[in-house]
């Protein structure tokens, strides 16, 4: 096969996932005809590949996948070499700013000796170098629980090194984490150019899981009935996120930000500034112009949506109890329009809390449905998120012209009210809420159906504002530089 223009690789997303960064990632494919993509899925195992929610575009020339867990390698283990061992050592005993180098060391001497994951999972030198690290803790831990947290957070990231990526000009990572450590790996072992892309900031996001997980043991401390504020193992798994998304920004040549918001993180969380470059994500806002209308509800309910996966990071459950309160005041039905297989646990909960609201006739669930189909029925998108970068819906809805009510969260304050200059003086296009707030989104609600003059004002902000700022040939724009500048200088003249 080819060398690829660019491998773009994508964590449990892209296509076998509705929405989001997968949505993003379709328009990025089919909007570089001309670029030759190798895309490459991680995925927890093989029974998560089931079936693609897209039409992949013929510019993706190679698909493949990674998986992070499952069935081992059919091989016997071997004794990693000592030196390799050494390796492990010393990533250990490195503070996490400065790790990247020791893994791409590790990288070259896993390939040079020829080891496979399954060594690290079951050798004698692995398990020694294990017990050797929980001694050194002081046992202060079960050492069960200690060496199954070993095994989950140490296995993916080896059968990272397994991984065969094809050979390609650019490595480009949709986020950090396993995505970002396995474009690292394969810019180091292809020579090729290395892009980081994050649309939400992954570590707030595994934080918010990880303070969530009841799969993560807490241990009471000895005489107390109580877990620890910070427990062991929920510290260990954040510091895993840490460590991988210092890998992601050391390695790469470039790293992008959706918006200034998440810029200012990035930086905090140790990207290098003067790797930064902010590309905003773009809309056909042509195609969305047949979608606008006049909206007047009058004489019926006003219509409000969610537009999003049923998964908690979505915090559906308070737009429920918003509109749980904003029926009390006005005519109100609500729709939400996503998938709920994603978490079906979460998507019950959910479900559950309309039947004890007793909001049968007021909220529906849609399930997948093709947005555009749903925009001119509604007169109001609502997003209730714990945790955003910038996001699709917000820039789809306005431009259908429909406002919005957003949690202030990533850069949607920023898609709201605009960014400083000519962007701001367009005004505000919808009203920004605190985060689990439904009174604040009932309130918002309620003042909009009470208001058409308001809620006109805003329609106009929407409309002027995606047309000047967030078109989709900006984003196209943006990313055909970026690969361009970052093809090897030996292979600057290829089809990028």
């Amino acid at each position: 096969m080819s060398r690829a223009d660019v491998c773009l690789i994508v964590e449990g997303a892209y296509p076998y996932v509705l929405g989001g960064v997968a949505s993003w990632t379709h328009q990025l494919l089919c909007g570089l005809p001309e670029i030759r993509f190798a895309l490459v899925t991680i995925l927890p195992d093989p029974s998560f590949a089931r079936g693609d929610k897209y039409t992949v575009p013929p510019n993706v020339v190679s698909r493949s996948h990674v998986y992070l867990f499952g069935e081992p390698p059919a091989a016997l283990p071997q004794e990693p070499p000592e030196k390799f061992m050494a390796g492990i050592a010393a990533m250990h005993a490195t503070p996490a700013a400065a790790r990247c180098p020791h893994v791409q060391q590790l990288a070259a001497q896993w390939r040079e000796a020829g080891l496979a994951s399954v060594s690290i999972q079951g050798s004698r030198g692995a398990w020694a170098f294990m017990t050797e690290q929980y001694e050194r803790l002081g046992r202060q831990v079960s050492f069960l629980d200690y060496f199954w947290t070993w095994r989950a957070t140490h296995g993916p990231m080896f059968r990272l090194f397994d991984a065969a990526l094809p050979a390609a000009d650019v490595y480009h990572s949709l986020s950090t984490g396993y995505a970002g450590m396995l474009a690292a790996l394969g810019a180091s072992n292809h020579g090729g150019g290395m892009l980081l892309t994050e649309h939400g900031i992954y570590t707030r996001e595994r934080d918010i899981e990880i303070v969530q997980a009841e799969w993560i043991y807490t241990e009471a401390p000895e005489g107390s009935a109580f877990a620890p504020d910070d427990p062991f193992f929920k510290r260990w798994w954040r510091e895993q996120y840490r460590f991988l998304a210092k890998i992601a920004y050391q390695a790469a040549d470039q790293v992008v930000a959706l918006n200034d918001v998440n810029r200012g993180h990035q930086v905090r969380a140790g990207a290098p500034e003067d790797k930064m470059a902010i590309v905003p994500n773009g809309v056909p806002v042509a195609r969305y112009a047949p979608l606008r209308a006049e909206r007047d509800w009058t004489g019926r309910p006003f219509r409000v949506a969610l537009i999003g996966r049923v998964v908690p990071i979505k915090d559906v459950k308070s737009f429920i109890r918003a509109i749980h309160l904003a029926r009390a005041e006005v005519a109100v039905e609500a729709f939400v329009l996503g998938p709920l297989d994603e978490d079906p646990d979460y998507a019950l909960e959910c479900t559950q809390l309309v039947d004890l609201l007793e909001l049968h006739d007021a909220v529906t669930f849609t399930g997948s449905v093709d947005v555009k189909e749903w925009l001119p029925r509604m007169d109001l998108v609502a997003l209730t998120s714990v945790s955003e970068s910038q996001p699709l819906v917000i820039l789809e809805a306005n431009a259908a012209g429909l406002p919005s009510v957003c949690t202030d969260v990533g850069g949607c304050r920023e898609l709201l009210e605009g960014r400083a200059g000519d962007d701001a003086r367009l005004g505000p296009s919808g009203l920004v809420v605190p985060v689990a707030s439904p009174d604040a989104v009932s309130d918002a609600i309620v003042g909009l159906a009470r208001s058409p003059e308001r809620y006109a004002a805003l329609a106009r902000a929407a409309v002027a504002r995606v047309e000047h700022y967030y078109g989709e040939e900006v984003l196209f724009a943006g990313y055909r530089r970026l690969y361009r500048e970052l093809v090897p200088a030996t292979r600057a003249g290829g089809a990028t």
